[in-house]
């Protein structure tokens, strides 16, 4: 049986020292800045796109990963003797996916997983992959196992605002206009099955006190949800206090095997703007 190597795009923002020690292969989407592009997490990241923001007033704009570089890794991989498996940023999102799966269909034993999510929720299929990796699967029985798991991934964050999803199509004038008047702080959804984004929630008050409601409301129904991981997620200035209420609920309501705290991306940052918090956990 071949070794299988686990590839990934950039999206699922796993943090460096887990890629590192799962030998992860990342696939880097381009973030435009102008007339500039940047791979995401290589040469650009959160940081830069917010200063960029500040100066222009202009949203970055993302490329998905063409074939061609699919393709390039591919090839790689399988002439080294290697199965793969690539979990991929959601198809309803960005055409990366699809454009994997161009790519694989010239190769025997790569696989491609539809996420239907993003960020780290997206990287706890990741992970999930390398468990199974680790117990021996072939590459079409890791894939198989992944999708399966992937109607169960609970994919929600809470914004600050919505002035970055408006900004860059994913969201109505009018829900923005609705926020920002009435002072809603929206929960936003993937949905499991289309991939697709949708306002989940609509909180009220100040933006830490939202944070708290909304990582209790995360935590409801807590046995119902797989405790091998959970994690935490932010897109920049969220506050260290935050994070530790939310360590505080988690560890109170049950025993977490891993509990992650990661940063956002430059894909997804773009898209969300600073002070997003995100609950990622898989159900059983």
């Amino acid at each position: 049986m071949r070794d299988v190597v686990i590839t990934a795009d950039s999206t699922c923002d796993l943090p460096i020292e887990i890629i590192e020690k799962y030998n992860i292969v990342i696939t880097p989407l381009t973030i435009l800045l102008g007339d500039k592009s940047y791979r995401d997490g290589v040469d650009i990241f959160p940081e830069d796109i917010y200063a960029y923001v500040k100066k222009t007033g202009e949203l970055p704009k993302t490329a998905a990963v063409p074939p061609s570089a699919y393709y390039e890794l591919f090839e790689e991989m399988t002439k080294a003797g290697k199965a793969v498996v690539h979990i991929g940023l959601s198809s309803a999102i960005s055409s990366s996916y699809q454009n994997a799966c161009i790519a694989a269909s010239e190769f025997d034993d790569v696989y491609c997983v539809d996420s239907k999510s993003l960020c780290m929720a997206m990287g706890l299929l990741v992970l999930k992959a390398c468990d199974f990796r680790e117990k021996g699967y072939d590459a079409k029985k890791i894939a198989n196992r992944v999708n399966s798991l992937v109607p169960k991934v609970s994919t929600t964050f809470v914004l600050d605002n919505l002035e970055y999803l408006h900004k860059g199509g994913r969201c109505s004038g009018v829900a923005r206009f609705s926020a920002n008047v009435l002072g809603i702080k929206p929960s936003i959804a993937v949905d499991p099955k289309e991939g697709t984004l949708d306002v989940a929630k609509k909180y009220r008050g100040k933006i830490d006190a939202v944070y708290k409601q909304y990582i209790n409301d995360c935590l409801r129904d807590v046995g119902k949800i797989d405790a091998s991981r959970i994690v935490i997620a932010n897109s920049g200035d969220v506050s260290p206090d935050i994070i530790s209420f939310a360590k505080g609920v988690i560890e109170g309501k049950a025993d977490f095997k891993e509990v992650i705290t990661a940063k956002a991306g430059c894909t997804i940052s773009s898209h969300c703007g600073p002070k997003t918090l995100a609950i990622f956990y898989i159900k059983k």
